[in-house]
């Protein structure tokens, strides 16, 4: 579908006249009107009525008014998004959870800009689902998540893994489990939470975001499991503590990336820096195997 004969079928919408809608777009009326022809002709629906009064949609019209709207915003995201930056020769585009930016993110955009400053990044956030998508069509470079999903032209390697530690709240004077919030990580941790704490009441409150966990921990002055790269900075301000001798589970961190990428070199040097930013991330967490580790993956 033309968005041309999008941005048409908008103008005319919007201002009930095909002459204003011309003028607008600096076409020919006819132009216009062909273009919506050829748009009812895709759809197999009138889109307009005309009458003394001007220019209405008809039911069908005013139904496909936010699909057109949705469509049109949506390529010219895109387009803004794979667009390369002026003074630079290409573009590359990552996304990954947020909390991870002091560990991964920023010295990465670092490492990038000493030995690739022609390239432009583009940091990005969003679900893993909406992720895969995206690098499946390009819009996306690489992706760092928890939980991968088979797509086929796109690679999935073990980046790191995080510890998913029990915390509580520094000012938290009753036992944890009173104001307790379940962090939804997967079926295989939810099977060994349940085997670790036997008994236990299910929390009325759960969560799959980590983002949700951590504030309401520091809001409601509350318990979670939540991963320790997360959480480690509020551990060192005193601001949250750990629960000793808690189980320890283990989170698997994902990189994915096209298997045939657009710019090999440029997507070679960044995995690199992320390889070397995480294995130094791994060292620095200190990781025994005395902490009574878990396996587990899940995904935020």
């Amino acid at each position: 579908m033309d968005t041309e004969n999008l941005r048409s079928f908008l103008e005319v919408a919007e201002h009930g006249s095909f002459t204003v809608a011309a003028s607008r777009l600096n076409l020919a009326q006819s132009t216009v009107s062909a273009r919506i022809r050829g748009l009812e002709e895709q759809l197999g629906r009138r889109l307009f009525v005309r009458d003394r009064d001007g220019v209405t949609l008809t039911p069908a019209g005013r139904q496909f008014l936010p699909h057109a709207s949705s469509i049109t915003r949506t390529w010219e995201q895109s387009r803004q998004d794979i667009a390369v930056p002026d003074g630079y020769d290409s573009l590359l585009r990552l996304t990954a959870p947020a909390y991870l930016w002091e560990r991964i993110t920023s010295p990465w955009v670092e490492w990038m800009r000493a030995r690739r400053p022609n390239v432009a990044l583009r940091l990005e956030g969003s679900f893993p689902d909406l992720a895969i998508d995206q690098l499946a069509e390009g819009l996306l470079d690489i992706c760092i998540l928890y939980l991968p999903r088979p797509h086929p032209g796109i690679v999935y390697e073990t980046l790191a893994v995080d510890q998913v530690v029990l915390v509580q709240h520094a000012a938290q004077t009753k036992p944890w489990t009173e104001n307790y919030i379940l962090m939804d990580w997967g079926l295989e941790f939810r099977i060994e939470h349940d085997r670790a704490f036997a008994g236990m009441v299910k929390p009325a409150i759960s969560a799959g975001l980590v983002f949700i966990g951590l504030q309401h921990v520091l809001s409601q002055q509350a318990a979670a499991y939540l991963p320790l790269s997360a959480v480690s900075g509020h551990i060192e301000r005193g601001e949250m503590r750990r629960i000793g001798n808690a189980p320890v589970f283990q989170r698997p961190i994902y990189l994915a990336y096209p298997s045939n990428p657009v710019s090999s070199d440029v997507l070679d040097v960044a995995l690199t820096g992320l390889r070397a930013l995480a294995r130094d991330w791994a060292k620095g967490q200190g990781f025994s195997e005395g902490d009574r580790s878990l396996g587990m993956a899940g995904q935020v």
